[in-house]
């Protein structure tokens, strides 16, 4: 398998310079990471990395190189952008091939082993809710939350208290101490 075919990039008429970061990309992660092309052009490269946990998509990392230049930083999972500001872990930079992918590489690994927990909450002994957080940054990644299973009026005192997004997403942050903490990936 070729670089090219290694990051799904098989037709992909590349620079010297992208197949110089692939190529040393690829010796680093080694085949531990498989991050893949989710954007290509003439001088973008857009490169993706799934952070997940059994049964749920946490998210994405990408590496974007444009000429001699990579950010890097988490990317929405719905359209492949980055944040507005970069993230505590994200940069821009430039460099040589084989430094943006070194430091691309760490970048992928920081989130990789970045240890992540599950919250649980119970109720008559059954899970209603969950949330997938990093468990050194208390960042929120996933919630989940089931009215049927959950104590009696819950749901709508947590609406009205605000704890609630989009088309009537329940936010776990309102719920308090969880009642059990499961670690999920990584090690503690």
């Amino acid at each position: 398998m070729d670089d090219r075919e290694y990051f799904e990039l098989e037709d992909a008429q590349l620079t010297s310079f992208q197949l110089t970061f692939l190529a040393a990309l690829r010796v680093l992660v080694d085949g531990r990471l498989r991050p893949y092309c989710v954007e290509f052009d003439d001088d973008r490269l857009l490169l993706a990395l799934d952070i997940d946990a059994p049964d749920v998509a946490l998210i994405n990392v990408g590496l974007e190189l444009s000429g001699s230049r990579l950010r890097g930083d988490r990317i929405s999972v719905h359209d492949r952008t980055f944040p507005p500001t970069p993230t505590r872990d994200g940069f821009v930079l430039e460099g040589t091939p084989t430094d943006l992918a070194a430091r691309g590489c760490e970048l992928l690994d920081t989130y990789v082993r970045r240890p992540v927990v599950r919250y649980e909450w119970l109720h008559r002994r059954r899970v209603y809710a969950t949330c997938h957080l990093f468990e050194d940054t208390g960042e929120r990644l996933a919630d989940m939350y089931r009215s049927d299973w959950a104590p009696r009026r819950q749901e709508a005192e947590l609406m009205a208290k605000g704890f609630v997004h989009g088309r009537g997403w329940i936010q776990t942050e309102g719920l308090g101490e969880p009642d059990r903490v499961v670690l999920v990936r990584g090690a503690r």
